[in-house]
């Protein structure tokens, strides 16, 4: 299990610098980043979710956490394709997804879904 943290961001040049400043102490790295401009949010997973989520805390920063699952897929066409339509066929929605690690064999996803305990069950986690 991983754990997103979504960071509201003001529309001014260096939101991202302050951001990335914020959660970089103490030795926080992000594992990985996506920003969606137009919903002025930035959206990590961080090496060290509890530390992050006090250095967040402490700079006044609005933001919101939740759990992803982790995926583990064979790294080759249509893995990602398989595993969303599994999901999609049993009602469960993707509403967010990150590549986490990958190497010649796997790759590991990380995946904000609407029903943890049935997409658990689908992709057997």
């Amino acid at each position: 299990m991983e754990r997103e943290f979504s960071v509201k961001l003001e529309d001014s040049p260096g939101e991202l610098a302050r951001v990335t400043d914020v959660l970089q102490k103490d030795g926080v790295n992000l594992r990985t980043i996506a920003i969606e401009h137009y919903a002025k949010v930035v959206r990590v997973i961080t090496s060290d979710p509890e530390k992050a989520r006090q250095n967040l805390t402490e700079s006044d920063m609005m933001f919101s956490e939740r759990d992803l699952l982790v995926a583990k897929l064979k790294n080759g066409p249509g893995e990602l394709a398989r595993v969303s339509r599994a999901l999609a066929e049993e009602g469960v929605n993707i509403d967010s997804a990150y590549m986490i690690d990958k190497d010649s064999t796997y790759v590991h996803m990380a995946l904000a879904v609407s029903d943890e305990n049935k997409a658990m069950k689908i992709l057997k986690l």
